[in-house]
């Protein structure tokens, strides 16, 4: 499908008219000659389509300049099965109304598509470094070249932001993240919307290794401790904030599948992560950096939640993180960038970790992960199970 974002002249009318409208919201002077400048892709990111993008402007006699980011509802080769930016938007503008978690402030949402296309939003961009980087943050990028001292300051400032996403008070800034009835979303209805997005992206094809996790966590759910429900980030990670010159958290980014459930998912979601860009990926953790048992008991310490079955939900973030490399995979042949009979979506570091962990014979590293992650990852002795 053909929209405005494939025209970059056309994006910028669109925008220029689009954010006129909504300049003058909080400044009582004229605004006029508005320009929308500098559209580039921040060339991160996996699901919704980004543009970072310019604008310059006349408030009164004075020239003004504001650098922004466009959020758009994917038009094709959707990673997930429900996206919603404008779901996305209402998170962070509850979050921005006070909640203690910094987030880029939001200038506005688009629900109406003959604008660009789609839907869509916009919100300010947060200066600052984001960490990232292939195989690891912990090899490549801006993080090697902290001293330890300074690294540890930045990991313990965004364990304190993960805290304070659990701490927002949820049922009056985010009841609308609650399912259609009003009903609290529990575990169970948390692993049966993942399952639902697992047998989309499959299709009915044969997974062995991510079919036999998606058994096991469907089986297991209902023996694991969920405890008090809480906001859940849903892409909980480091790579996932920006981080000021003195290693203070900016902002936390990516709010897409924010949902209202256990702590665990977080936790979860953010160990997993540490250990794919570690030892997973045969890299040595960085010193300032604490180990997964020294964050799990930081974790609880600094919340005061004591989140149990801490394993069962590395499984699960595990799972959601290897489906997505699958859905990935038929996007890339889709393109022609990869071979229809790529093994990319069964033969991964992260398929890996799951046969270790569920007992399965552990599958070779397929030439185009290690394409897609520049490493050959060893696979790290088995961890006892849900600890």
């Amino acid at each position: 499908m053909t929209t405005a974002l494939d025209d970059p002249e056309r994006v910028r009318a669109a925008l220029r008219d689009w954010i006129a409208e909504r300049l003058p919201a909080d400044r009582p002077a004229a605004v006029h000659g508005v320009e929308v400048s500098e559209l580039a892709s921040p060339g991160a990111g996996q699901s919704s389509e980004t543009v970072l993008f310019s604008v310059s402007w006349r408030e009164g006699r004075r020239d003004r300049t504001g650098r922004y980011v466009l959020r758009c509802q994917p038009r094709a080769n959707q990673i997930f099965l429900d996206a919603d930016v404008g779901r996305e938007f209402r998170v962070l503008q509850a979050l921005g109304a006070g909640s203690g978690v910094p987030v880029p402030p939001v200038l506005g949402a688009e629900p109406d598509p003959g604008v660009l296309g789609v839907p869509f939003f916009v919100m300010a961009r947060v200066a600052g470094t984001v960490p990232q980087g292939k195989p690891s943050i912990h090899t490549v990028g801006w993080l090697p070249t902290l001293t330890a001292g300074r690294r540890a300051r930045l990991w313990s400032g965004a364990l304190d932001t993960l805290v304070a996403v659990h701490r927002v008070d949820w049922r009056s800034a985010h009841a609308f993240l609650l399912e259609p009835d009003g009903e609290e979303t529990d575990l169970a209805g948390h692993v049966e919307r993942l399952a639902r997005w697992y047998r989309w992206v499959t299709g009915g094809r044969a997974f062995p290794v991510t079919d036999a996790a998606l058994e096991h966590v469907v089986a297991t759910a209902p023996t694991v401790s969920a405890g008090e429900p809480v906001l859940v980030w849903g892409d909980a990670r480091v790579g996932n904030m920006i981080f000021r010159d003195d290693l203070s958290v900016a902002a936390a980014i990516d709010w897409e599948l924010a949902t209202i459930g256990p702590a665990g998912l977080d936790l979860g979601h953010w160990l997993f992560f540490d250990q794919l860009l570690t030892e997973a990926s045969g890299v040595d953790r960085l010193a300032g950096f604490p180990d997964r048992a020294t964050t799990i008991a930081r974790y609880r310490e600094r919340s005061g939640r004591p989140v149990d079955d801490v394993g069962w939900f590395e499984t699960l973030a595990a799972l959601f993180t290897a489906t997505t490399v699958i859905r990935q995979a038929d996007i890339g042949v889709g393109q022609g960038r990869l071979a229809p009979d790529t093994r990319l979506g069964h033969d991964n570091a992260i398929t890996r970790v799951l046969a270790r962990d569920l007992g399965l014979p552990l599958p070779e590293l397929s030439r185009d992960w290690l394409a897609h992650r520049h490493a050959i990852p060893p696979i790290p002795p088995k961890r006892a199970a849900w600890t």
